[in-house]
């Protein structure tokens, strides 16, 4: 230590009120120690003087030369992983021409996505609706059941038919039968009605031989709760998009292709909307059009079938796809599906004018009822 003086940087310094000091209790000898007193202003060269007093002594002023110190670094920040907030229905206003979908059982709007934007190009309103205790990641405070389902469709339906003058309704799967089920009970209310994989039966290559075994589940009160796991293909015939929805599955519990689970007692249900639609097939008139993979692996074309000669529409048109699994709006046929769903709604009704009147159309031979148009 030197007073009043500069001093040389000493490996031995301690901490201080001035911080890297470079001054210790050890310049003053064994076990001797200290207090600063006072601190000064830093010079330009980084000198600074204050007063020291040792624990036996007078204070001494001192100069002591700090080296330029950087200032600590802020601590990095953490990324912040947004948590998912439930799933969310997709509203993409359009024209007053609407369509309503609804995705499969313990799926997602994500999974409609790219049907519903394409449509939304082509002037429609579109939206895919969520229904608490059917979509993946919107638990219901209660069980519910298949009946509740089909009444939030309906719900759904009611709403946004006050805000378009013509609305459609489609959707995937079990979705699928939901739409069928709106179409049943609302009548003329319906322009068109868009089944994709339509499911009356798991009857597809891939289904599981345990399925035999799925009306026990209804008197084994714990069968319930049992959850089926999702195995490949996952209904995608793209291999590529399989292993990215594969990771997904692995990594969050859900994908674009739904969720990597699904429970016993959610199947049993999907099984009783089934009865409830084929109950009410006959009231269907709506146009109505059927999309089917020929290899769907989790429902044969037969559901398409029973569908297209079950209900009373005057047009009903079923479309076999070769190049797809279940999942259709997602897989390798995707652009195919959206242009026969695009093309399919390009008859829907004029739009009434102010009065409420449509301008009255000629018969056309689209009209005609073509139940075994089927074109693959």
């Amino acid at each position: 230590m030197e007073s009043t003086a500069s001093r040389s940087a000493d490996p031995d310094a301690g901490q201080s009120q001035f911080g890297e000091s470079r001054f210790g209790p050890s310049r003053f000898g064994h076990a001797r120690a200290g207090a600063w007193l006072e601190e000064g202003r830093p010079d330009a060269s980084g000198r600074t003087s204050g007063w020291y007093r040792p624990d036996h002594g007078a204070a001494t002023e001192l100069t002591v030369l700090r080296p330029a110190t950087v200032p600590p670094s802020a601590p990095a920040a953490r990324v912040k992983v947004e948590q998912p907030s439930g799933t969310r229905p997709l509203n993409l206003p359009g024209g007053r021409r609407g369509v309503l979908l609804f995705h499969g059982l313990s799926s997602t709007p994500l999974e409609l996505q790219f049907l519903a934007r394409g449509l939304h190009r082509a002037g429609f309103s579109v939206r895919i609706a969520v229904i608490e205790g059917y979509s993946h990641g919107l638990p219901c405070a209660t069980p519910s059941n298949h009946r509740d389902w089909a009444a939030a469709a309906l719900a759904e339906f009611d709403r946004m038919r006050q805000q378009c003058d013509t609305l459609a309704v489609g959707g995937l799967c079990i979705g699928a039968l939901l739409s069928l089920h709106i179409a049943a009970q609302r009548g003329n209310g319906v322009s068109h009605v868009l089944a994709l994989s339509t499911t009356l039966r798991y009857d597809g290559w891939a289904a599981p031989r345990s399925r035999w075994l799925l009306p026990l589940a209804r008197v084994l009160p714990w069968a319930g709760r049992i959850a089926v796991k999702e195995r490949e293909p996952y209904g995608l015939k793209d291999e590529r998009l399989r292993s990215w929805v594969a990771a997904q599955m692995k990594e969050s519990g859900g994908s674009d292709a739904g969720a990597a689970s699904l429970r016993v007692r959610d199947l049993l249900e999907a099984q009783d909307l089934m009865r409830l639609v084929r109950r009410g097939m006959k009231q269907i008139t709506a146009p109505t059009l059927l999309l089917h993979a020929r290899e769907d692996e989790a429902a044969s074309p037969r559901s398409a079938f029973e569908v297209a000669s079950g209900v009373c529409s005057k047009r009903v048109h079923c479309v076999i796809l070769n190049d797809s699994y279940h999942m259709i709006s997602i897989d390798r046929e995707k652009a195919r599906v959206l242009s026969e769903m695009k093309d399919f709604l390009q008859d829907m009704p004029p739009i009434a004018d102010s009065t409420g009147t449509a301008p009255i159309q000629s018969a056309s031979p689209n009209t005609v009822r073509s139940p075994h148009h089927v074109r693959a």
